[in-house]
């Protein structure tokens, strides 16, 4: 009797065991696994708050740093470009700074300038002498009231002085009204020199007499 109730008592254990393993979980398996579920529901809250956006035709996640600093240079790079190419050109144009206006004034400054030495150096009107005539004619300076006893040589040198050309010929003839009337031909063949004689000379004062001075043609 003592060994039956032995293995009787063998047996408990084993069905305590089956239904240790078969039934309900302990507490702390169940605190384990609803703190798993819990972690699981705010992995998926976090996911959703984060959300998902396109770049470069790619889906990336909304947090990812590296993606975001990339599309904000992508974004900001080309506007640099545009503005520095911008610059260029206006600085090539003179249209972006007060020095292309400063060049365009100075440009128009020496062209004003040159435009007045033109018109001083050319003679015009009544200072502009021509000469259309064909004929091999002579021109000479003519001198009338000269002073009675009047030097051909200080005349000459007179004349020089002035027209700043060397006289290459000199007729003086004493006339019976008492003055004296002079021709002399310049050396030189340009007619300014001698139209510049005949201006400085033409009613001077030579020995309290006024003469005069023309140009005449044999």
């Amino acid at each position: 009797m003592a060994n039956k109730k032995a293995g009787k008592g063998h047996r408990k254990p084993q069905s305590a065991r089956k239904n240790q393993t078969n039934g309900s979980k302990t507490l702390l398996e169940r605190m384990q696994m609803s703190r798993k579920v819990d972690n699981v529901k705010k992995g998926s809250k976090s996911a959703k708050e984060v959300g998902l956006r396109v770049v470069a035709g790619r889906l990336v996640s909304a947090n990812d740093v590296g993606v975001l600093l990339r599309e904000a240079a992508a974004r900001t790079t080309p506007v640099h470009k545009n503005l520095k190419k911008g610059v260029k050109r206006n600085e090539k144009n003179g249209l972006n700074s007060g020095a292309g206006k400063r060049l365009e004034t100075k440009l128009q400054r020496r062209e004003t300038a040159r435009n007045r030495e033109r018109a001083h150096v050319q003679p015009y009107g009544k200072d502009l002498y021509l000469t259309v005539n064909t004929s091999s004619e002579v021109r000479f300076l003519r001198l009338r009231n000269l002073p009675l006893g009047s030097d051909s040589l200080s005349l000459t040198q007179a004349v020089e002085k002035i027209a700043g050309v060397a006289v290459q010929k000199t007729s003086v003839v004493d006339l019976p009204s008492g003055s004296v009337t002079a021709e002399l031909w310049l050396q030189s063949s340009d007619d300014r020199a001698l139209v510049e004689a005949q201006k400085r000379l033409d009613r001077a004062n030579v020995n309290n007499r006024v003469i005069s001075a023309e140009i005449v043609s044999s």
